[in-house]
């Protein structure tokens, strides 16, 4: 405000001077003039619904970039205030994610965490839930880059009087939501070597092993072997808290397979 308050004294100047001057004509049409235009001018600057920017939106902003440049927490009246600039919903997380990345970019975690969890707690419909889960992947791979190329490796012996003709993978986080945080499919696979599990794999990004490891949750892996007129499954439990590194292995040994129901 102060300098909008400088600008405006230093741009009056000319127009003070030539009031002041004795033998000056059309004073009153001056000042006329000078007020509507300079006091427009500063209405507009102020005013929450401006014609030509707004000195609120600038202050605003300059806010957010102080406070990602010291790596705080936003304060919610300012950032709801923020979001009101926009009319529409879509328009206003827009507003949001780029303030997200601005913080990415200084590599502001703490800011970065901040608008991100208000973004989740203010766009709560299906339409934002993979854009946040996208937003989640982001900020985890840059403040974690050793967890980025956490993995599983899946070993398999063959079931029991099978003709393998194809594998599949299943992982999920039990009593958790009903999307898979991983799946793949394996034709014609050749079992011995392991086969890799990765965030790669995931359904939703964000929503994977790497999230997996970080949380250090439970996670159930299930394998199912598709023979020529058989189905065979098998399922293993790891609790990621016990992991010491960013990968696990598990083994699927021949007497572990019991056939599926068709």
């Amino acid at each position: 405000m102060l300098i909008i308050i400088v600008i405006l004294s230093i741009l009056l100047l000319p127009v003070i001077s030539y009031l002041l001057q004795p033998l000056s004509s059309q004073k009153s049409l001056i000042f006329l003039f000078s007020f509507f235009i300079f006091g427009g001018f500063f209405i507009n600057f102020i005013s929450p619904n401006p014609l030509l920017g707004s000195w609120v939106q600038v202050t605003q902003s300059e806010s957010i970039y102080r406070t990602i440049s010291d790596n705080k927490e936003f304060d919610d009246l300012l950032i709801n205030k923020y979001f009101q600039n926009q009319s529409l919903e879509e328009e206003s997380f827009m507003l949001g994610v780029e303030v997200f990345y601005k913080a990415l970019e200084l590599r502001s975690f703490k800011s970065a965490e901040s608008i991100l969890k208000t973004l989740s707690s203010q766009f709560t419909s299906e339409n934002f839930q993979v854009p946040i889960f996208n937003l989640l992947a982001d900020l985890r791979d840059l403040k974690y880059p050793d967890l980025a190329s956490s993995n599983l490796l899946l070993n398999i012996e063959n079931p029991p009087t099978c003709n393998l003709e194809s594998l599949s993978f299943f992982v999920s986080i039990p009593n958790g939501p009903s999307v898979n945080i991983a799946s793949r499919e394996i034709t014609s696979p050749e079992i011995d070597k392991p086969f890799k599990l990765d965030k790669s794999h995931s359904l939703v990004r964000g929503f994977d092993i790497t999230s997996a490891f970080l949380q250090q949750e439970i996670i159930k892996i299930e394998a199912q072997a598709n023979c020529k007129n058989i189905v065979f499954s098998a399922f293993k439990t790891l609790d990621l808290k016990y992991s010491k590194s960013n990968q696990e292995e598990l083994f699927f040994y021949t007497n572990e397979w019991l056939k599926k129901q068709q």
